[in-house]
C-alpha cells in the first residue's frame, strides 16, 4: 500500500498517520464489525481504513475543524460531476471579477501573462515574479523593476476587500502570534481579495455535500497563499515551501496566486474522494444516534465533536481504541486551527483542549495537561471492554509529558502488550532536520484486564540509574529514546519528572 494516498492528502490538518500501519492494527486487534474509536481523530484517517476494513467507527475531536473534515473524507452522498462543473464555473467568474491582480507582461515575449507566485518581503516588498506563458514551457522568473512595484502599488492601493471572517490570533509568542495580530494579517491584499471572493462564492452553492467539499478545499489552500510559505533557499528563491506550524514570516515569503493554488486544491480534493469512493465495498451508512452502532451487524460509522475528558459512550461497548494523543508543547492545535476554524465561523471549547500553551492568556500548563491527560485516559479505560486493546502514538521530548502518559495508563489499570516505533518514510521538517529529536512515533498498545500489574515509582536517584544503564553512547539520540521509553512502560515503571533529552544528551557525549 502507497504511503500517501490520494484521500489523506485532500486537507493540510497535520497528524496523519501512515494509513498501512493503521490498517496493520486493525487486522491484528479486531475483527470485522467490531467498533473501534478514536478520541483525537483529527484528519480521520484510522476510521476511515476501519471503516474501509469493515469495522464499526466512532471519529472523535473537539476541534470543529477536525469533523468536519472527517465528515468530508467519510460523505458518500456527493456528486463528483456535479461539484466539478460548480467549483470550475465559480473559478471562471471569479477570475473574470479580479484575476487582473495578478496579470503582468511578460519579458520575453510582451503579451499579457498570469503571475503564478511572488517574492515579497516581510515588509511586503516585491522582489521577484513567477509567470506562466505560452511562449516557455518553463516558469519565467523576473526581478521586478519600477514598472512592476509601480502596478502592485496601484493594485493594492485600490482594492476594497469585502466583508469575511477575521478574528484576533491568541497571543503566543512560542508560535509567533503576536499582540494585536489578527487572521487578516496572514495575507497579501490582492491574496485577501481573492480569498474573500471565492468564498463568497461557494456559500451561495445550493447543494449542502457540494458547498461544504468546496469550503473543505477552500480551507485547505489558505495557508498555501498567505504571508506563511518560506522559500527553500538551497533550492532557489523562487522555491515554495510548504506552511507547517505557526504564523512567522521570514525575511521573504512566497506568494502564491490564489486562484491557481485552489485549482489544484480543487484537483487534489476531486482525486481524494475518487479514491475513497472507489475503495467502498458498497455504501456504509452514518449514524446520528451512537447507540445504532453497538447493536449494527452491518456496518457504520459516527462522527462526534466533543470533549474527550468527557465522552459520550456507553460502559465498556468499544472493541478497540487507537489514537494519537495531544503533543504537550509541541504543537497547539487550536491556536494554529484558528486560520481555519475563521473562515468555517465555527465556535472553539479552547478550555477544553488538552495542551500545553506557552500563551499567558489560556493557563495551559504542565499541572493540567497531566489532569487533562488522566481524565482522558480514564474515560478510554471505561469505555473499553475487558481482554481489549488500546493503542497509541506519541511524540515528544519532554520527560514530564511521557511521566504524565505513563502513570495515567498504568494507573488506570491498562496492562502493557507492544511498543515499538511507528517511522514514516517521510518526516517534517521538525522531525528531519533536528538531530535531538524522534524519528517517528512511539507506537504503544495496552490490554485491559481484570488483574492490575504491580506499578513501581522510581526517585530520581533511580531514574538516572535507568539512564546509565540504557543509554548508548554509539546509538542516535532517537534509537536511546526509544530504549527508554521501551524499559519503562515494559517494566511498569514510572520514571520521576526529568528532563529526558538533557539526560540522554549527558550520557550520548
Amino acid at each position: 500500500m502507497k504511503q500517501k494516498l490520494p484521500r489523506y492528502e485532500m486537507h493540510k490538518y497535520w497528524g496523519k498517520k501512515p494509513p498501512q500501519d493503521l490498517a496493520r492494527l486493525l487486522e491484528k486487534y479486531t475483527k470485522v464489525n467490531d467498533l473501534v474509536f478514536d478520541p483525537f481523530s483529527g484528519y480521520g484517517v484510522f476510521a476511515c481504513e476501519a471503516i474501509l476494513l469493515g469495522r464499526k467507527a466512532i471519529s472523535h475531536d473537539l476541534n470543529p475543524v477536525a469533523t468536519f473534515i472527517q465528515e468530508q473524507l467519510l460523505n458518500q452522498d456527493i456528486d463528483l460531476k456535479k461539484f466539478k462543473i460548480e467549483i470550475e464555473a465559480i473559478l471562471s467568474e471569479v477570475e473574470k471579477d479580479v484575476g487582473s491582480v495578478y496579470q503582468t507582461v511578460c519579458p520575453l515575449c510582451n503579451c499579457p501573462a498570469p503571475i503564478t507566485a511572488s517574492l515579497r518581503t516581510k515588509e511586503d516588498v516585491l522582489l521577484v515574479n513567477k509567470i506562466s506563458c505560452d511562449c516557455s514551457r518553463a516558469a519565467i522568473e523576473k526581478n521586478v523593476d519600477d514598472s512592476d512595484l509601480q502596478q502592485i502599488k496601484d493594485i493594492e492601493s485600490h482594492i476594497e476587500i469585502p466583508k469575511h471572517p477575521n478574528t484576533l490570533l491568541i497571543r503566543n509568542g512560542r508560535i509567533s502570534a503576536k499582540e494585536g495580530m489578527y487572521t487578516d494579517h496572514l495575507f497579501t491584499k490582492r491574496a485577501l481579495l481573492v480569498h474573500t471572493k471565492i468564498w463568497k462564492k461557494l456559500k451561495e452553492i445550493d447543494d449542502l455535500s457540494i458547498r461544504n467539499l468546496a469550503l473543505f478545499a477552500f480551507t485547505s489552500n489558505l495557508a498555501n497563499c498567505s504571508r506563511l510559505v518560506p522559500p527553500i533557499k538551497s533550492r532557489g528563491a523562487m522555491s515554495a515551501g510548504a506552511w507547517m506550524t505557526g504564523f512567522y514570516t521570514g525575511e521573504t515569503y512566497i506568494e502564491n496566486n490564489v486562484l491557481h493554488y485552489f485549482k489544484n486544491r480543487f484537483k487534489k480534493v476531486l482525486n481524494g474522494k475518487k479514491d475513497f469512493l472507489g475503495s467502498l465495498n458498497g455504501r456504509i451508512n452514518k449514524v446520528e444516534d451512537i447507540n445504532d452502532l453497538y447493536v449494527s451487524s452491518n456496518g457504520g460509522y459516527a462522527i462526534l465533536n466533543g470533549d474527550a475528558k468527557k465522552l459520550t459512550i456507553q460502559d465498556e461497548t468499544v472493541d478497540y481504541i487507537f489514537t494519537d494523543f495531544p503533543y504537550g508543547d509541541s504543537v497547539p492545535y487550536f491556536e494554529q486551527s484558528i486560520l481555519w476554524n475563521t473562515w468555517l465561523n465555527f465556535d472553539v471549547q479552547y478550555q477544553e483542549e488538552i495542551v500545553i500553551s506557552d500563551s499567558k492568556q489560556r493557563e495551559k500548563d504542565q499541572v493540567n495537561f497531566a489532569k487533562d491527560i488522566r481524565q482522558a485516559v480514564e474515560e478510554i479505560y471505561r469505555v473499553l471492554k475487558f481482554q481489549s486493546y488500546f493503542t497509541f502514538t506519541f511524540h515528544s521530548l519532554e520527560g514530564r509529558e511521557w511521566y504524565a502518559l505513563i502513570k495515567s495508563c498504568l494507573d488506570c489499570g491498562f496492562v502493557i502488550e507492544n511498543i515499538e516505533e511507528m517511522t514514516q518514510k517521510t518526516l517534517p521538517p521538525r522531525q528531519l532536520n533536528r538531530a535531538v529529536t524522534i524519528k517517528g512515533d512511539m507506537l504503544v498498545t495496552f490490554k485491559k484486564v481484570n488483574k492490575n500489574r504491580e506499578i513501581t515509582y522510581l526517585s530520581e536517584d533511580q531514574t538516572l540509574s535507568c539512564f546509565d544503564e540504557i543509554i548508548q553512547s554509539d546509538k542516535s539520540f532517537s534509537e536511546n529514546y526509544s530504549l527508554l521509553i521501551q524499559h519503562f512502560f515494559k517494566n511498569s515503571l514510572i520514571f520521576s519528572e526529568i528532563n529526558m533529552s538533557e539526560e540522554i544528551l549527558k550520557r550520548m557525549k
